[in-house]
């Protein structure tokens, strides 16, 4: 078969097009999974509650009009089918209440919806502190990979451990083109304990962890997981928890804090994507009295008595979207 000069050059450079998108999803698949398979679980012996967040912005009013900003009580992230519901302990400056209701209400744990005016061409940097209630806060959760196969596998298999959620930073200048973010910083805090009656070890990250963002801080120190999520390292953290036996103590439970802080300086595009699993506590029994944390408390000791929830724990499932 006779193929003219013009229709050569035509294939060459549809198959360099192909190869250029098979490349960069190359690149978007390794990053995103590390070459690592996740074998599925049925539970976990491990809960994590009493989360924190403490959240410093700097944000920049661009438009010639006073603009407004509000704290969002309801964490999705890239979880679909579960939330975070998180209740305001303080703002700096103080926050008022705002015209519109997005948050669940004015329930017992919900402070309605809170935020802040900025004026025509202002730069503002505000600060509030949120404690988790509900799921992650007095209810133990836990997080896995939704990409997660079956076992079929014999006779050995990886323990990868927990998963994290993530979340842009920067969506608020998505929603809103005029509110462009200067910067932003995260503390969190939370506990996990051991539910089983007997030791055990593996592999705790991070349950919500910004995009693009660098790890600044963490206590006690965390590895870095760069195969999780695009574009930041994953704090995570090697636990040995000791058996459960009807009291929360220092034997049975660690506490840990992580900060992020957004932009990475000179970053350039990123590649990768990720996928998890958002697990849930089911029935719950056994439970004891538990302590929400606040900014007075901190993080209690007691960890809302998370381990005897861990019996009989369900799985409620979310992914990565974007």
């Amino acid at each position: 078969m006779n193929l003219s000069k013009n229709t050569i050059i035509i294939i060459i450079s549809l198959f360099a097009i192909i190869g250029a998108f098979t490349f960069a999803d190359s690149l978007s698949t390794v990053s995103a999974d590390d070459n690592s398979t996740w074998v599925a679980f049925n539970t976990s012996n491990v809960g994590l509650g009493d989360l924190m967040a403490t959240i410093t912005v700097t944000i920049k009013n661009t438009a010639s009009v006073p603009e407004y900003f509000k704290i969002s009580q309801v964490y999705t992230g890239s979880i679909t089918n579960g939330t975070i519901n998180w209740t305001v302990n303080s703002t700096n400056p103080t926050a008022e209440y705002m015209i519109d209701n997005t948050n669940p209400g004015n329930s017992p744990t919900t402070t309605g919806d809170l935020g802040w005016q900025i004026a025509p061409g202002q730069t503002k940097t505000v600060s509030f502190v949120l404690h988790a209630n509900g799921g992650m806060g007095e209810i133990p959760y836990y997080l896995t990979n939704e990409n997660a196969v079956n076992n079929t596998y014999w006779p050995l298999i990886p323990d990868m451990g927990l998963s994290a959620s993530w979340f842009d930073p920067d969506e608020i200048q998505t929603l809103n083109p005029n509110l462009q973010l200067e910067s932003w910083c995260g503390t969190f805090t939370f506990g996990a304990v051991n539910g089983a009656d007997y030791p055990v070890s593996g592999i705790i990250r991070g349950p919500v962890i910004p995009t693009d963002s660098n790890l600044i801080y963490s206590d006690p120190k965390a590895f870095l997981d760069t195969g999780s999520v695009a574009g930041t390292g994953v704090a995570l953290w090697n636990v040995t928890l000791g058996p459960y036996d009807g009291a929360i103590d220092s034997s049975d439970s660690e506490f840990f804090k992580y900060t992020y802080k957004w932009p990475i300086p000179n970053k350039g595009p990123v590649f990768g994507t990720g996928s998890s699993v958002f697990a849930a506590a089911g029935n719950q029994t056994n439970n004891t009295t538990s302590t929400v944390p606040n900014q007075n408390t901190g993080i209690p000791m007691g960890l809302l008595g998370l381990a005897a929830a861990m019996v009989g724990a369900g799985v409620a499932y979310a992914k990565f979207l974007r």
